[in-house]
C-alpha cells in the first residue's frame, strides 16, 4: 500500500462479526419453540435468499429498521406457519439478535484492532445495519476500541452510496485518500469504497481480488507501524 491510511473502517456482519452458531440455527430453534416445524438448513437457505431480495428494495432498506427485519422474518416463515401468527416469533428474534449471545467476533479481530490502535490508526465501524449493532458490539466488548460507529439506518444512507462515505470523511475531517475500508461485500464494501476514492480490502473467501484478505491478522502485514 503506497500511502498508508490514517483511518481503517470495518464492516460489521460478515466481517467483524458473524451470527452464531448460524442464522438458520437460531431462527430454527426459536421457531420450533413457537410450534413451527422447520429444519435449520432450510431456514438458513431461505433467509439468505429472502434477505438478499429485500435488501435490493430501497424502499424497504431505507424505511424503519424494524419493519425491514419484520418483512424478512415473515417471508422466511410464511411457508411453514400453517396460519400461525408470526409477529411474536419476529419480536423474539429481534431481541435475540440485539444481544451478543448470538454473535461471535472474527478470529483475531480483537487482538489485531488493538495492535492497529497502538500503531496510531483511527478505527471505525461502517455498517449497513440497524441500531441493535451498538448493543451487540458492547456485549462483545469491542465497541470501545472504535473512534466511531457508523450505522446506515442512523445515517439515512447505506453502502455503496457515495454519501455514506462522505459522511464518514466529514466526521473525521479527512479526505478520501486517508481511508481504508474492509468488508465482505464485493459490491457494497469493496467497489463502494473504491468509487468513493478510498483504499479497500475485500474480506473472506473465495479470493477474487488482489486486494483481499481472509483473516484479520493479515492487516498487521499490510498496515505499517
Amino acid at each position: 500500500m503506497q500511502n498508508p491510511p490514517h483511518v481503517l473502517t470495518v464492516d460489521a456482519a460478515g466481517t467483524l462479526i458473524r451470527p452464531w452458531p448460524s442464522v438458520g440455527a437460531v431462527y430454527g430453534k426459536t421457531a420450533r419453540a413457537f410450534g413451527i416445524s422447520v429444519q435449520d438448513e432450510e431456514v438458513d437457505a431461505r433467509f439468505y435468499e429472502i434477505f438478499g431480495k429485500i435488501q435490493k428494495d430501497q424502499k424497504a432498506t431505507m424505511g424503519e429498521e424494524k419493519d425491514f427485519w419484520r418483512k424478512v422474518v415473515l417471508e422466511v416463515f410464511q411457508a411453514f406457519s400453517d396460519g400461525r401468527e408470526l409477529d411474536p416469533l419476529f419480536e423474539e428474534l429481534w431481541e435475540l439478535f440485539a444481544r451478543g449471545d448470538h454473535w461471535r467476533l472474527a478470529e483475531g479481530a480483537s487482538e489485531t484492532l488493538a495492535e492497529l490502535n497502538s500503531r496510531g490508526y483511527r478505527l471505525a465501524v461502517l455498517s449497513n445495519n440497524d441500531s441493535r449493532l451498538r448493543s451487540v458490539l458492547a456485549d462483545l466488548e469491542i465497541d470501545r476500541i472504535f473512534d466511531e460507529i457508523f450505522i446506515s439506518s442512523e445515517l439515512g444512507v447505506e453502502k455503496p452510496d457515495l454519501e455514506i462515505f462522505r459522511k464518514v470523511e466529514r466526521r473525521f475531517n479527512k479526505n478520501p485518500s486517508h481511508f481504508l475500508h474492509l468488508g465482505d461485500s464485493h459490491s457494497r464494501d469493496f467497489l463502494g469504497a473504491k468509487k468513493a476514492g478510498w483504499s479497500a480490502l475485500l474480506f473472506g473467501r473465495p479470493v477474487i481480488e488482489q486486494d483481499q484478505i481472509t483473516s484479520f491478522k493479515e492487516l498487521l502485514e499490510i498496515l505499517p507501524r
